[in-house]
């Protein structure tokens, strides 16, 4: 459960005053086939030749430039720094912990040589402000930071505490696992031995302040800081999606450790199936879907309302065909359309887009747009569909009407890429039309508190990016392939 008040990666308080089946066989036989640089790419494979070649290499160069251009907004070359989040428009110059992981998992995917460069520059991002997190140095992450001036300390980061007015502040679980993730497989890719060390930090302290015995387990919410800058445990109740994220993380390290333990000597491995024990708890066998969690009790069950990335994620993230029709429920229950015709609409014309929205809340709302298109959501469901086009076990048929959804919702994301988000600027520069996309197509409702609305993002891009080339970022190298038998041990 998300619960109230700030969690990971979601835009606040934009309400009222916010900016305002083609041709198949659509991945190619190697990963070699995106490589020009001599076949350093180890990722997945990329999502061509489903139509319009042109246009979706087009796309996906445009969203790259908007990365890119987040990035430099405030430094360039080599600089230790974040990326922004969103436009200026939205919450100025901060920098989510999520969204940096995100955009890190972008660039990997993808893999050239300036792509690795640029992840690794993130990633050091990341460490620093992990070593200098304010008021708590101790291996958490905060929420967010700031990145538009260097930090005092003369280290020349740009990246300082994310303070008056939104005190980002808080570590949920999901931020500190999704972090752990970018460093874990940034050390996959480079075997520098500080992403490593950076990712065992933050999963220590995971397992020390969240780890969890009520209930069915698992880790909880995360933690919180007081007026008095003491850290406090959240109220909220254990989040599905949080637990998913730690247990893909945690499975990571053991590979990674070669089935090594925490710092009190607890495997990874088990650690990573505490996680996943919450999660399967959480499963409603008669519906086909996960609950998002619990109640601030830590042991009831939240039956309401039911998000999108529950579960999409957990099938990236187990790759376990007993839970696989989870992402047909997403494609029943929240899938929509969003036209100019739709109440609190922010759109004009005949645009229209289709995509997923972000729970079951955001379709009852009578506040917002209850049609509004969640992109960065509807990027969770192509990675999804793709994954199970390679794992699912499914017949052709259902292999390939699984890519042509994909495919249906990636020609969405290309539209809305193009005609959504004109005049907003990073660091009060214009960004060009037609390279990020819009966070969603309206104003939406996420029914825990706050909303979505349409300010370019680096996470709905960075996730269009990892989705459109084939990858998963909870799989160690992305691929979602089946690594059956692999030193497993006795700790599943």
């Amino acid at each position: 459960m998300r619960g109230s008040g700030i969690t990971r990666r979601h835009l606040f308080g934009m309400g009222a005053g916010a900016v305002a089946a083609a041709g198949l066989m659509p991945f190619a036989g190697s990963s070699a086939a995106l490589a020009e640089d001599g076949g350093a790419r180890r990722g997945p494979f990329p999502m061509a030749g489903y139509g319009d070649r042109h246009a979706y290499e087009m796309s996906l160069a445009n969203a790259l430039a908007f990365q890119n251009r987040m990035m430099d907004a405030y430094a360039a070359g080599a600089t230790v720094r974040l990326v922004q989040s969103y436009s200026d428009q939205a919450l100025g110059a901060t920098a989510f912990t999520y969204d940096n992981a995100v955009s890190i998992h972008a660039w990997l995917v993808r893999g050239h040589d300036d792509d690795v460069q640029r992840a690794e520059v993130i990633g050091d991002g990341l460490i620093y402000a992990q070593a200098n997190n304010f008021p708590f140095n101790d291996g958490r992450f905060a929420q967010g930071y700031f990145v538009n001036q260097a930090a005092t300390d003369g280290s020349g980061a740009f990246i300082t505490p994310a303070a008056f007015p939104f005190y980002f502040y808080t570590s949920t679980v999901g931020d500190q696992a999704w972090a752990g993730m970018a460093l874990a497989q940034l050390y996959e890719r480079t075997r520098k031995q500080k992403y490593l060390d950076a990712a065992l930090k933050v999963a220590n302290w995971i397992v020390t302040n969240a780890y969890n015995t009520l209930g069915a387990g698992g880790y909880s919410f995360g933690t919180n800081i007081n007026q008095y800058n003491q850290s406090v445990p959240s109220p909220n109740g254990k989040s599905t999606e949080h637990n998913i994220d730690t247990y893909a993380f945690f499975e990571m390290l053991a590979r990674l450790t070669n089935n090594g333990a925490d710092n009190n000597g607890s495997p990874w491995r088990r650690l990573a199936a505490h996680a996943l024990a919450f999660v399967l708890a959480m499963y409603n066998e008669s519906g086909g879907y996960f609950y998002t969690g619990t109640l601030g009790d830590q042991v009831t069950i939240n039956p309401n309302p039911i998000p999108e990335d529950v579960q999409t994620w957990s099938y990236l993230a187990l790759l376990d065909n007993r839970y696989k029709q989870t992402i047909d429920w997403a494609l029943a229950k929240l899938q929509t359309t969003d036209t100019a015709q739709a109440a609190h609409s922010s759109l004009t014309g005949s645009e229209k887009y289709t995509g997923m929205v972000f729970d079951t809340a955001s379709l009852t709302t009578t506040a917002y747009d209850p049609n509004a298109v969640w992109l960065e959501g509807t990027a969770h469901t192509i990675a999804a569909l793709v994954a199970r086009a390679f794992a699912g076990g499914e017949n052709v048929r259902a292999r390939f009407a699984d890519l042509a959804t994909a495919i249906g919702f990636v020609k969405n994301m290309e539209l809305a890429q193009a005609q959504l988000g004109a005049g907003q600027t990073v660091h009060g520069q214009t960004i060009p039309l037609g390279e990020g996309l819009v966070a969603s197509t309206s104003v939406m409702d996420t029914g825990f508190g706050y909303t979505y609305g349409p300010s370019l993002h680096i996470g709905a891009t960075g996730w269009y990016l990892i989705a459109a080339m084939g990858g998963n970022p909870f799989q160690l190298g992305y691929q979602s392939v089946r690594r059956e038998g692999w030193e497993r041990g006795d700790e599943r």
